[in-house]
């Protein structure tokens, strides 16, 4: 981001600026050393930071494996096993690299597909990115490298006949520029043999939990499975929405190949490695008959797991449902609540919507009522909510929604996942954006687009904001950064864990009813998630938001961009408590910048 305006900047350049190289020099005798990006200069997202493989890069090491079982599938990333590390050790390149992007790290999806192309090793790039903005690999990369022919693009779905046309393809040497898929999920991708995993990713944030932190990181993982994609919805801020309703389809795994993937994680018996899993869909609710099929299966079977997943606020309304999934291992729930204005639900069209009208009461009210229905039944809840929508209000530093969603999470016993109102490419709202100028760093097809694309983590915001917080993203992101500091403060964070382990205690799963080691773990698990969650946010805040090295972070580079005398006047104080290096906080493996 600290690029942007950056006046005839090239993708080459930020190859360069990442690889901290002189992109001049690249060549097929170097080109691993330009794949050795400076880590100082990397934006972390709070996936990583909590530890949280990507499933979906699993998932197509898995395809590639099943189409070609005699080949070596080894998975990189930027820290833990890179592509250089994996070429050095084996000696050879690869027969071609596959890189599953969202918007977020797009620009490094096309840094790497550079330096690559000038060895000669076919990129093949897919992700939610490449299939709702169809021309930025021709936009930035093809325009870029010598050998465009070796780079295509997946659109859509990772599928097995699309992963096997590709391999086909490379055999003979003639990759086609696109190939579409059309099955988002499918039976029985998984637990491939040749498929050579990346060592488990360290979480420095969960080591400062008092006393059993280190233990913590050490013993402890959350493990990502999916047991169905796809949306319905074609709701305007999404990122579907610009997707054909066939690559938007809902798909469901069969129950009996999903559960028997999670047996797999336990085969060799049961750990603090293998039993807390992460349901990846949007809505688990989405399921409908075939998840109550997948927790009957989940109750019935020998598996001892805790488990959460995204569902919306109207899983209250179904005690059956409730009842089942806590049974089954669940254990939390992560739920959009988005904001406590009525006004600003109506605006994103928030579902739950109209039945709050109906109930005569306010949307704190309303919310509050369904929250306590669902904690009763042993659940922890993390409520996500979006700051920067039009009837958002600031009146002064200690007056304002950021304040407002603070307090009712304090006060209803709830994590906090804010986030700031973004435009997704392919959303409806950034094809709305772009049309009419609302965008705040560039249009799409410059590079000023390019390098904001990782305000898509949702950290800042990428569109105007509006009158009523006098037109600042800076305002926006303070309101961020104060509800998150004020929830994931000491008292709030203890009162939650002893609230939820206890609502555990009393609700257990269906291993937890016939064993008092087995409702420990329940109560353990509510427990132990609200210190984790606050020591992981209150990190990524603190990095995030902080400079430090010479790097501005995100608060010192809004301000400095900061265009109201008014604003620039009040956050003075502010921002200088971000200025200061922060380095102290910083393991010597993790690098940031805002």
């Amino acid at each position: 981001m600290d690029l942007v305006g950056t006046r005839d900047f090239t993708p080459a350049d930020l190859l360069g600026y990442i690889s901290s190289r002189d992109a001049s020099k690249l060549n097929s005798k170097n080109y691993l050393g330009y794949l050795r990006f400076d880590l100082r200069k990397e934006r972390r997202d709070l996936m990583h930071e909590f530890g949280w493989e990507s499933y979906t890069a699993y998932y197509i090491a898995n395809q590639i494996s099943r189409a070609d079982p005699g080949a070596g599938v080894l998975m990189a990333d930027d820290s833990r096993k890179t592509i250089p590390d994996i070429i050095s050790e084996t000696n050879r390149k690869p027969a071609a690299v596959f890189i599953t992007c969202m918007s977020s790290n797009f620009p490094t999806a096309v840094c790497a597909a550079i330096a690559l192309n000038y060895a000669k090793i076919p990129v093949i790039i897919g992700g939610i990115h490449v299939s709702t903005s169809k021309d930025d690999i021709d936009t930035y990369v093809r325009k870029y490298i010598l050998h465009p022919d070796i780079v295509s693009q997946v659109i859509g779905a990772g599928d097995s006949e699309v992963i096997k046309e590709v391999i086909e393809d490379l055999s003979e040497k003639n990759l086609k520029k696109n190939y579409e898929g059309k099955k988002y999920l499918e039976n029985n991708v998984w637990g491939s043999k040749n498929v050579v995993l990346l060592p488990d990713m360290d979480t420095p944030s969960i080591k400062n939990i008092p006393v059993i932190g280190r233990w913590l990181n050490k013993c402890c993982k959350t493990n990502v499975i999916a047991p169905h994609l796809g949306c319905p919805y074609n709701c305007n801020f999404c990122s579907l929405g610009s997707l054909p309703k066939s690559a938007r389809s809902f798909v469901i795994r069969g129950p009996e190949d999903f559960v028997n993937e999670l047996k797999s994680h336990q085969e060799n018996g049961v750990s603090l490695k293998n039993r807390h899993f992460l349901f990846l869909p949007d809505n688990l609710l989405f399921g409908g008959k075939k998840l109550e099929e997948i927790a009957d299966r989940m109750i019935n079977s020998s598996l001892k797991i805790n488990y959460f997943a995204q569902v919306s606020v109207e899983i209250a309304y179904n005690e059956k449902l409730l009842n089942k999934l806590r049974l089954s291992g669940a254990s939390g729930f992560m739920i959009g609540l988005e904001s406590l204005d009525i006004r600003n639900l109506e605006f994103i069209n928030k579902n739950v919507t109209k039945a709050i009208k109906r109930s005569g009461k306010t949307a704190s009210e309303y919310y509050s009522a369904l929250l306590k229905k669902i904690q009763i039944h042993g659940f922890w809840v993390f409520g996500s909510f979006i700051f920067g929508l039009p009837y958002d209000y600031f009146n002064s530093l200690h007056d304002h929604s950021g304040r407002e969603v603070a307090d009712f999470c304090i006060k209803n016993n709830i994590c906090l996942q804010a986030t700031s109102f973004v435009d997704l490419p392919g959303s409806k709202n950034f094809a709305e954006s772009q049309a009419n100028g609302n965008y705040l760093y560039g249009k799409k097809g410059t590079m000023d687009y390019l390098l904001s694309l990782p305000t898509t983590d949702f950290t800042e915001s990428n569109r105007k904001v509006p009158m009523s917080l006098k037109e600042s993203p800076l305002l926006v992101s303070y309101m961020l950064d104060y509800a998150s500091l004020n929830v994931y403060a000491n008292l709030p964070v203890f009162k939650n864990a002893f609230y939820n382990s206890i609502n555990a205690w009393k609700s257990p799963t269906n291993k937890g009813y016939s064993s008092v080691r087995e409702r420990l773990f329940d109560a353990f698990s509510a427990w132990w998630v609200q210190f984790a969650v606050s020591k992981i946010h209150s990190r990524h805040h603190k990095l995030l938001f902080g400079s430090r090295n010479g790097y501005r972070g995100l608060i010192e580079r809004l301000y400095d961009w900061e265009k109201n005398p008014e604003v620039r006047e009040i956050f003075w104080d502010y921002v200088e408590k971000y200025r200061c290096d922060l380095s102290a906080i910083l393991s010597e493996n993790y690098h940031y910048q805002g």
